[in-house]
């Protein structure tokens, strides 16, 4: 027969179950019952504080009175302390509250600090309290359960934050709106949309209600994922339910019809929200600015930010950056300098993506001493460059025949925290090919890999091409039948280089077939394509 002081494990949660084996808690419980069903029954209003050093000096004051004050005047402190944010002085404030001895945490405290390391992503520590909270006969509430489930959300364990809300709801466990919006929002800021969307119809049919937050998050999750008719569909819904659109969902959904060009229905979406008497913000117009830029319709985003300006909201840093972008990407850089003046002008500060924007401006039209020159400013503004910044560079000077900076701007990034990517690797690696430094390019290329990064189709093509470039077309032609075990599909611009390297060693008959075998793959030949055969069998 199993022992009763046992016997309480078996209602456990396995999720819950297993940190308290490993940190030590299956010991004597009580024989008692130690999940309940009712809420705190009282809710500690938030002490008021300037700063945090005024909470920690109210804290330490506190700590240090003969005889100490009530816990619940403790909790009131520590609670001003994580609503701050400041969860690390928190948890170093307990600490020392518990080394003290005098004031034993109550189920407050010990919830504060589940909160604490939920949102710290220490979950271990944050499920060891649990075991702490049950072993001194707490009943441990829906509202520190719901904690628990956001710290995992916030790791991106979401999985295991609904296995957890399934074992304790078969325990007889009943959850709220905060709980499921909490889940919801774990699980679409993973993509994992579907999944969010069902269970806003389990809502529905236990009796939970679905509110316009809920409604928000998976609205906005299917238009990121380009599913604006989903999007839709879940918005008449909110209707048919008396639950109206606010600005959240239509800028959300702007967003989702710029993403996959339908403008026009963004137009009308805009439309339909000043007849709704709903305030386009800054948010909206710089969506439509940014979406109008990148079709390179920038003189249509000029009269976006023109009616945004006329609507009384003030452009942001944002709203610059994009119009910035917009001329960029036009070859305008005259304009786009002129954008970033405008920046200061209006008391607003540039910021990385302000002078990354215009240094690959800079570097397009190869002005690769304007864009040095930015990089020194940044760096006088104490502007951290990010690796964006430094890709541009390298791109510039490497088109610009300077491989000598190269290897600086690469020490320059690493000094500053910001390691290279796979893009800089490319960028290094097409330079060094072109320089026909095969060595260099071969040893960087294995560098690659031995850090763990994985090639994609870009960096094959460069290694192909400068292969096929250098005479070497059977090392080529080994990489290019290897693809596929990689994960990487040749694409037309890999077809098309290796076609190319045939045809120069005049191996016509093989290029053809090569030609066979896109076709064969879905990957149809382009111009290109055609015209490297046909000049092929003309010079033969």
């Amino acid at each position: 027969m199993l022992n009763p002081r046992y016997a309480t494990l078996l209602y456990l949660p396995r999720i819950l179950l297993t940190p308290l084996l490993s940190t030590g808690f299956l010991i004597f419980f009580p024989c008692s019952r130690f999940f309940g069903r009712g809420h705190r029954k009282k809710i500690l209003k938030f002490a008021s504080f300037d700063s945090i050093d005024d909470a920690v000096a109210s804290f330490n004051h506190m700590l240090h009175m003969v005889p100490p004050p009530p816990i619940v005047e403790m909790n009131k402190v520590l609670g001003a302390i994580v609503k701050m944010k400041h969860y690390h002085t928190a948890v170093s404030l307990c600490t020392r509250l518990e080394f003290k001895g005098t004031l034993k945490p109550s189920l407050v405290t010990m919830s504060m600090l589940i909160n604490c390391y939920s949102h710290l992503g220490q979950m271990g520590f944050a499920f060891s309290l649990v075991g702490r909270i049950l072993k001194r006969g707490f009943e441990l509430d829906r509202l520190t359960l719901t904690t628990l489930m956001k710290g995992l959300c916030l790791k991106g364990r979401t999985g295991e934050a609904l296995e957890l809300h399934d074992d304790l709801v078969v325990k007889g466990f009943r959850f709220d709106e905060v709980c499921y919006g909490t889940l919801i929002n774990g699980l679409c800021k993973t993509g994992k949309i579907r999944a969010a969307i069902e269970l806003l119809r389990k809502m529905e049919r236990i009796g939970v209600g679905v509110n316009l937050v809920m409604y928000n998050t998976v609205i906005d999750g299917l238009c990121k994922d380009g599913l604006v008719d989903d999007a839709c569909s879940l918005c008449s819904e909110m209707v048919v339910r008396g639950i109206s659109l606010d600005i959240f969902t239509y800028n959300s959904l702007i967003h989702g019809f710029c993403g996959v060009g339908l403008f026009q229905r963004a137009v009308k979406l805009l439309n339909e929200m000043e007849h709704g008497k709903i305030q386009p913000d800054v948010y909206t117009f710089n969506i439509l600015i940014d979406a109008l830029c990148k079709l390179g319709m920038v003189t249509e985003a000029q009269n976006v930010f023109a009616l945004m300006i006329k609507r009384g909201r003030k452009p942001d840093v944002v709203s610059y950056n994009a119009l910035i972008n917009g001329y960029c990407l036009s070859n305008k850089v005259t304009k786009a300098e002129e954008v970033f003046s405008k920046i200061v002008e209006r008391g607003l500060l540039p910021n990385v993506i302000s002078y990354s924007t215009l240094i690959n401006g800079y570097c397009k039209i190869k002005r690769v001493d304007d864009a040095l020159m930015l990089l020194t400013e940044m760096h006088k503004e104490n502007l951290v460059p990010d690796t964006v910044t430094y890709n541009c560079l390298l791109d510039g000077l490497s088109k610009s025949g300077r491989d000598l900076y190269e290897r600086d701007l690469v020490e320059a990034m690493r000094a500053s925290g910001q390691p290279p990517d796979l893009i800089t690797y490319n960028i290094l690696l097409d330079d060094y090919l072109k320089h026909q430094y095969l060595d260099k390019a071969t040893a960087l290329f294995q560098h690659i890999i031995d850090i763990g990064i994985s090639p994609n189709i870009r960096t094959y093509n460069i290694l192909i091409d400068g292969l096929c470039r250098s005479g070497r077309l059977k090392s080529a032609q080994k990489i290019f039948q290897l693809l596929p075990t990689k994960g990487c599909h040749p694409n037309i611009r890999t077809y098309n280089i290796m076609i190319n390297g045939l045809c120069k060693e005049g191996l016509i008959d093989e290029a053809e077939a090569l030609l066979l075998k896109m076709v064969h793959n879905n990957c149809p030949p382009n111009v290109v394509t055609f015209d490297t055969i046909l000049r092929a069998i003309l010079e033969k």
